[in-house]
């Protein structure tokens, strides 16, 4: 199977400096040879182009949601280009950037797959939309939009049509969750397994109910949504919105590997590592062994 890397090097999303650099630090840590090593067809599809924008001109195009003119850009390209790498049969890998370019990697998928399933890997909700946001920062909206919340014109990128059935979205991992937000999330049928739920029933018993509930509803195809900010605070120094009593290295490969040896994972966002945060290259190191140890999984993939 060929592996598509595609980079999308933006903080638009999050406003707030380092996450662009997230691409050009793993290439320079040369992460396409590291993820070639497992015998698997790499192939560098470059980055997204990503406007330079002053930060005075942030409400410019919108006032609810900053960079909006950006972030419809970026993740309207970004949605073709995952929807090609599909259509030739390739496994489109997504290197961010900030999270706000799930909107557009999950456009692209649910376009070509009829019933797309989504893991949603976080320690946030990203189920904002521009009216509750207090941050008014994409990057906590776009599973929002990708369910049908929110801004008409973010909803209907790339194709004219709601991306997601709530009952194909899975998150694991929340526990920094806002008031408004998670009024909204629990008249939804979005499955929340946080912290509880995790401690309750374990991981392993969480993918195996995840893959079931896919399965029985007819999936065609899972996209996994990872942010790194899934860790603990304590593990990945780098990375914007850190969060505290999160989950270790181990817990993420048991995630990755469960989720992709089911078959089912045909596509995946990598996001939220913010170079200029890290220590002594500590949360590059998760990264890249995170990627590499994803890679070994594709390989076995038929």
């Amino acid at each position: 199977m060929n592996v598509n890397l595609i980079g999308v090097p933006t903080n638009h999303g999050c406003d707030r400096n380092g996450a662009q650099y997230g691409p050009k630090k793993l290439r320079e840590a040369n992460i396409v040879n590291i993820m070639k090593k497992n015998k698997l067809s790499i192939y560098d599809m470059g980055d997204i182009y990503v406007e330079d924008i002053r930060e005075e001109d942030k409400f410019l195009s919108d006032k609810n949601i900053k960079y909006y003119n950006s972030i419809y850009n970026v993740n309207l390209n970004l949605a073709h280009m995952v929807y090609t790498s599909l259509n030739n049969k390739d496994f489109p890998i997504i290197i961010g950037g900030d999270h706000s370019i799930a909107l557009g990697s999950i456009s692209g998928a649910s376009s070509y797959f009829k019933n797309l399933g989504v893991v949603w890997i976080d320690a946030h909700g990203d189920f904002n939309t521009e009216i509750i946001s207090e941050s008014k920062n994409s990057h906590g909206m776009p599973l929002a939009f990708l369910c049908g919340y929110g801004d008409e014109r973010l909803v209907n990128l790339y194709r004219h049509k709601t991306k997601l059935h709530e009952e194909n979205v899975f998150h694991i991992g929340g526990r920094d969750i806002d008031i408004e937000e998670r009024k909204l999330l629990d008249n939804t049928k979005v499955s929340m397994y946080d912290k509880t739920k995790i401690n309750k029933l374990g991981i392993e018993k969480i993918i195996y109910e995840i893959i079931e509930k896919c399965k029985k509803q007819n999936v065609d195809a899972i996209h996994i949504s990872l942010d790194i900010d899934f860790m603990d605070k304590d593990i990945v120094k780098g990375t914007g919105t850190r969060v505290s009593d999160g989950y270790s290295i181990e817990d993420t490969k048991l995630i990755l590997k469960e989720l992709i040896n089911s078959g089912l994972v045909k596509s995946m966002d990598f996001v939220e590592f913010n170079p200029i945060l890290d220590e002594n290259n500590e949360t590059l190191n998760i990264c890249t062994n995170l990627l590499e140890y994803t890679s070994n999984l594709i390989k076995k993939l038929k």
